[in-house]
């Protein structure tokens, strides 16, 4: 078999009961194989807004250049369509045409059929993304740590968990520790990292800022959102609760120097199975530096965003940051307490084989964010220096491997609009800059996708350039900017090769197959699950390697693209959160 047509057959076998004749629009899905078809239709599948640019993707078609638009619930024909071939940079991609439907603007479900061939459904309204949001944000939720589950809104249980994290792993080493008095350290809490139990401070902080940071942003819209929250309080929106689950445990993390334990887990890998029946020993691992940043720029950040509903809790937040400060001041270097058999059982989040970046060798990102954060909430002329030294660092995807971007654009929203500091010039010409990146990668890549790395965690990536474009679109009002960020929504709910929502339970065909040791090992369904997405690498030797865009398979045994991370879905809930506040017409 070639490569081309092995590469379409595994296109089918990710297709999962998402075409059929518009004559029985309502009918159980068949399967591309089922149907004995080749052609499918890719779509958004929670939908386009009115005034939005609506996109979808036909891939391998025959002489008939046409597609209907049919009215889902009353099954009738709304338009034909007509579409054109486009070249596709990908030599393993089937034939595709891009169908644009960006005029019509009644709201309504519709479907796109192509002869016996139709897409998912999809909405077409004024606003979107609510149940999406609300659905990402409750996984934060489903993943607690230290409680028992049982959710009445997903039919999720479990028994209470991992009640003994506390043992460190060994003596801390590195500058300024006092004398070490603790035997054990109270580390419970927190939520379940990814597809396993381990708990991260790199990833809860950057996951907790962009929530913060998107609260702070669309505030009216993210405190009505009800998750359905057993600890749910009238003195603070839910989002919040939540993130105070996040931040609490972060707290713990703190050693009495300032000092942050980077991560809590197991010296082995957890079995198949429920949180509550992982019974190994966990162990507190090694400070470092980096993550020491983190979380004071998130602690500083919740003082803010808390100060409205809780003061006190807010002044331990910033006094919590500012002793970190405290902490890097005295330990200026890099520095990192960590041995290779500290990873024997959890992930290392620092730079390893996979994690090669160069910014994850110093931790100056970290310290601007954190130096941002502690200006804006302070005042203080101190952090205000900082910035000034390190302003001219690269601006890069905010993600754990570099956090500076969120920093910067706090800054720039916060004291550049109109301008105040002597930076803002700068900072308004990287984000420019690093806006228009995305959007030529976007104008020539396959399915408008801005991200040109395919690797572990791309659709991260994916969401984290649309939220440049749309900074883009905030300081320029130019609506490429929003168009762009639109596409990068698209092509994660479903507007890519696999025809597949990489949310589960989001879209009528979503992803099946999370890799998440709860879910397999209990056979159970979580929804709300952002999966990594193609990674070339594919370094669980089950999706196709080297194959770009196409290196992904719904298996739950390939984690390096099934499976999901706290960070992935912060990033989604920020993307869709911003879309919701777009005012854009053709």
């Amino acid at each position: 078999m070639n490569n081309s047509k092995y590469i379409l057959l595994l296109l089918l076998i990710n297709l999962c009961a998402c075409q059929n004749t518009y004559e029985n629009l309502s009918d159980k899905h068949l399967s591309a194989v089922e149907a004995n078809v080749e052609s499918m239709i890719s779509v958004n599948q929670v939908g386009y807004y009115i005034d939005g640019p609506k996109v979808a993707y036909l891939s391998n078609y025959g002489e008939q250049l046409q597609v209907k638009l049919v009215d889902f619930d009353t099954s009738k024909v709304v338009e034909t369509l007509a579409f054109e071939n486009v070249e596709v940079n990908n030599p393993d991609l089937p034939q595709m045409a891009k169908i644009d439907f960006s005029h019509i603007n009644k709201n309504g479900r519709y479907v796109l059929v192509y002869k016996k061939v139709r897409s998912a459904v999809f909405t077409i309204d004024k606003t979107l993304y609510r149940t999406a949001i609300t659905s990402l944000l409750r996984s934060f939720t489903l993943q607690r740590c230290g409680q028992s589950l049982n959710d009445k809104v997903s039919n999720l249980s479990h028994k209470v968990c991992h009640l003994d994290d506390s043992q460190l792993f060994r003596p801390l080493t590195g500058i300024n520790f006092p004398k070490q008095k603790e035997v054990a350290i109270d580390t419970t809490g927190g939520w379940h990292d990814a597809g396993d139990f381990g708990k991260y401070v790199t990833t809860t902080t950057v996951s907790i800022g962009r929530i913060l940071s998107g609260f702070l942003s669309a505030n009216h819209f993210m405190s009505k959102l009800q998750l359905s929250l057993k600890d749910h309080s009238t003195a603070m929106p839910d989002v919040l609760t939540e993130m105070k689950y996040g931040l609490t445990w972060l707290l713990k993390m703190q050693h009495e120097s300032g000092g942050i334990y980077r991560k809590v887990a197991g010296k082995k890998w957890p079995s198949l199975g429920a949180p509550n029946k992982d019974l190994q020993q966990r162990f507190v691992y090694g400070v470092s530096t980096d993550d020491t940043a983190k979380f004071a720029a998130v602690m500083a950040l919740a003082a803010r965003v808390y100060q409205v509903y809780d003061d006190k809790l807010s002044l331990q937040y910033q006094k919590a940051a500012e002793l970190s400060w405290q902490y890097l001041l005295a330990n200026e270097n890099f520095m990192l307490d960590w041995q290779k058999k500290d990873d024997s059982g959890s992930g290392p989040y620092k730079a390893n084989a996979t994690d090669t970046e160069i910014s994850l060798n110093y931790d100056n990102d970290d310290r601007l964010w954190a130096a941002a954060e502690l200006y804006l909430t302070t005042k203080k002329n101190n952090y205000l220096v900082y910035i000034n030294q390190n302003i001219g660092l690269p601006l890069n995807v905010y993600e754990w491997k570099d956090p500076a971007a969120l920093g910067k654009w706090h800054l720039y929203n916060a004291l550049c609009q109109p301008y105040s500091e002597k930076f803002c010039s700068k900072l308004h010409r990287q984000f420019i800059d690093r806006a228009e990146l995305a959007l030529q990668r976007s104008l020539v890549s396959d399915y408008a996708i801005a991200n040109d790395k395919f690797i572990w965690g791309s659709n991260k990536l994916v969401a984290e350039e649309g939220l440049f474009l749309l900074i883009a679109y905030q300081l320029t009002n130019e609506k490429k900017y929003a168009q762009a960020a639109i596409y990068q929504a698209d092509y994660i709910l479903g507007a890519n090769p696999f025809s597949l929502s990489y949310v589960s339970g989001i879209g009528e065909n979503s992803v099946k197959n999370v890799s998440h040791i709860f879910a397999r090992g209990e056979d159970v369904y979580i929804p709300g699950l952002l999966v990594g997405g193609p990674n070339k690498l594919a370094q669980a030797n089950v999706a196709p390697k080297n194959k770009g865009i196409l290196s992904y398979i719904d298996n739950a045994k390939s984690y390096a693209v099934n499976e999901y991370a706290i960070d992935y879905n912060a990033s989604l809930i920020s993307l869709l959160i911003e879309l919701r506040t777009l005012d854009i017409k053709e």
